[in-house]
């Protein structure tokens, strides 16, 4: 009996050991050509981070590299959580340096890179709102449930209002399409395919609409409530082209020509102006409680990074 309570007792401790092993194990580390501070402490230089470990930039950037070869950077004067599975957006702007799925979390919305050496940026901007623009690469943005509510390519940038809340009516403009006995509409601000539910939508197939709706929150189909005709695009190509051989494939072979159809949803008012605080901006897309603008000179105002944005520094610190 006591070889067995002995056994048991060095299982326990060896358990406890590698589990506290486990949690304060280096994800990586942080290094600035100035001061910063790591979970309230100042460090200079470089810097150990664990799980979970707080950043918070001063004057200068900070860049982050993780083990499995994630890089980052913080601007000035922001302040983000950095887990091995992600890093949470609390203050100012960061900038995602990777080809890999992990994501930028920031009040409630997820960034991720969908393609190889992918640059975007991320910024936490005033009365709610996030900025999102892509310098390099691609970027799927998705609210808490894990719907996609836009999709940018090298250039663009939007604004995002987490805040409007599920109960806000969706708002949508793009092409109507059908595919396997579904009706669905393609954004054309957001980039991003919704499903969509309604009496007479059969016949408004393969044209640019602009529709309102009430969203199912569990299954994120749009129960249209009415609809106006936009012009512009080449919604009749693009809707046979997902017909047959789904949404993505369209986009590759017709493209995205929706440009006319987010212009005249914006004028018509889809929704009111963004907001201050994250570049002037229409807002033209309402979906997952979520609203998204175009903005003007978004990249410019993602902040200060330093460097050219892709240059490492692949060795660990030696100090702290």
């Amino acid at each position: 009996m006591q070889n067995f309570v002995r056994t048991g007792l060095a299982l326990i401790l060896v358990c406890t050991a590698t589990c506290l092993m486990a949690s304060t194990a280096a994800i990586g580390f942080a290094v600035s050509a100035g001061s910063f501070q790591v979970n309230a402490h100042a460090a200079q230089g470089t810097a150990t981070l664990f799980e979970g470990s707080v950043i918070e930039t001063g004057k200068t950037p900070s860049q982050i590299r993780l083990e499995d070869g994630t890089q980052l950077r913080l601007a000035s004067d922001s302040r983000a959580q950095v887990y091995r599975s992600r890093v949470v957006l609390e203050k100012g702007s960061g900038q995602l340096e990777s080809s890999s799925s992990y994501p930028i979390e920031s009040r409630s919305l997820r960034v991720f890179s969908t393609a190889p050496d992918t640059i975007a940026r991320v910024r936490v901007g005033d009365q709610g709102k996030v900025l999102v623009a892509t310098v390099r690469g691609s970027v799927r943005v998705a609210n808490s449930t894990g719907l996609a509510v836009a999709n940018l390519t090298t250039g663009l940038s939007m604004a995002f209002d987490p805040a409007v809340g599920t109960s806000a009516a969706a708002k949508l403009a793009g092409c109507l399409y059908e595919r396997e006995g579904s009706d669905f509409i393609f954004d054309a601000a957001t980039k991003t395919a919704h499903g969509l539910k309604g009496a007479d939508l059969a016949r408004e197939t393969g044209k640019n609409v602009q529709i309102t709706g009430i969203e199912d929150p569990a299954t994120h189909v749009i129960a249209v409530t009415g609809w106006k005709p936009l012009s512009g695009g080449q919604c009749a190509k693009f809707a046979k082209a997902a017909k047959e051989s789904g949404v993505e494939a369209a986009v590759k072979s017709v493209g995205v020509t929706g440009g006319a159809v987010a212009a005249g949803a914006a004028a018509a008012g889809v929704a009111g102006a963004a907001g201050a605080g994250i570049g002037a901006a229409a807002t033209v897309a309402v979906v997952g409680g979520v609203a998204a603008a175009t903005t003007v000179g978004g990249l410019a105002a993602s902040g200060t990074f330093g460097g050219s944005g892709t240059q490492t520094n692949t060795h660990p610190p030696t100090s702290r």
